[in-house]
């Protein structure tokens, strides 16, 4: 039997492949993204293609719109953070057979691996992210952004009515002088409104910066199908809290920690630009500073949401100390 397993993360490959029975009778291929995915399903008969949704260069939908590339009959099984009905009912459509939500356990995958014929390896591996050389920090934060990301636009999804575009999360140190330059661009932005959001718990502190920009915001104000009448700010607050706890709530539970939200506070442009002006901007964190940065597209809409949470090092250290723990 010949496998491929296709995602951008070396975590999310290595869960799959690692519950998979190592057998002589059986290949495994891995591909960091849809296109490494194609030249192989090209050049390789695949029974079974693990497929990821949101990826660099070719993402999981555009696979699945390339395909078949040959006779050869290739059975497609989805595994995603991205749980939107409309990702699933999408997924179905173009031809995938089955459906897995990040994260997952081993025994989500047994009466799948049965259905496909996989030899499915009998010891329970305790953490997806676990390895016996120890937390990889930068790629364990990445894959659980992915994971956060899939279920905050789930949500976001059923609360606004409108598909949400799955991003890729920027994950890096930045050093102070970049982030002012990304945040100036902001204030430059006459459409530009930004919203600052503390967060704290189990010794992880941080800051999550939402800058929201586009015209349809008002196309966003409905509840139970029906539109009801708000102010901007209240609309950018509601949409901020939204975007931000949604994304840490999932962020948190795979961590199995909790961690609490601040009021949203709205940043006006003049606020902001002598903030930025400050000697004491950003004077609580390092030089450089640990950040998740990505951006949120509503489908059919002029909405998209910058969302940038900064993190500091000792929280970092608290992350890190909590996986390490499951090793």
């Amino acid at each position: 039997m010949n496998l491929l397993v296709c995602d951008d993360s070396i975590i999310a490959r290595k869960s799959i492949v690692s519950r998979i029975e190592p057998s002589t009778h059986n290949t495994i291929h891995q591909a960091e993204n849809g296109q490494q995915a194609l030249d192989i399903l090209t050049s390789h008969h695949i029974d079974v293609l693990f497929l990821d949704l949101t990826m660099p260069v070719m993402d999981g939908f555009e696979v699945l719109a390339n395909m078949p590339v040959n006779h050869y009959p290739t059975d497609v099984i989805v595994v995603s953070g991205d749980i939107q009905t409309a990702a699933k009912a999408r997924c179905s459509d173009m031809g995938a057979k089955d459906f897995i939500e990040k994260p997952f356990a081993t025994s989500d995958l047994v009466d799948l691996f049965s259905k496909y014929h996989i030899p499915l390896r009998n010891t329970e591996l305790n953490s997806s992210i676990s390895s016996s050389t120890g937390v990889d920090l930068v790629a364990a934060i990445r894959e659980m952004s992915n994971i956060a990301l899939g279920s905050s636009a789930a949500l976001i999804s059923q609360q606004v009515g409108h598909f949400i575009e799955m991003p890729l999360p920027n994950v890096a140190s930045l050093h102070q002088s970049e982030l002012k330059m990304t945040l100036q661009d902001i204030v430059n932005n006459s459409e530009s409104r930004a919203v600052s959001q503390r967060f704290v718990g189990h010794g992880i502190n941080g800051e999550a910066l939402v800058c929201l920009h586009g015209t349809d915001f008002s196309n966003l104000t409905y509840q139970n199908g029906e539109q009801v009448e708000c102010s901007t700010n209240e609309i950018i607050l509601d949409l901020s809290n939204l975007l931000v706890s949604s994304f840490l709530g999932s962020f948190s539970k795979q961590l199995d920690i909790n961690i609490s939200l601040r009021q949203p506070i709205v940043l006006e442009k003049e606020v902001l630009q002598l903030a930025l002006n400050s000697n004491q901007f950003l004077a609580d964190y390092e030089q450089d500073i640990f950040t998740i940065e990505f951006v949120y597209k509503a489908e059919n809409l002029d909405v998209a949401c910058d969302i940038v949470f900064l993190i500091d090092n000792d929280s970092l250290s608290a992350i890190k100390a909590i996986l390490e723990s499951v090793l």
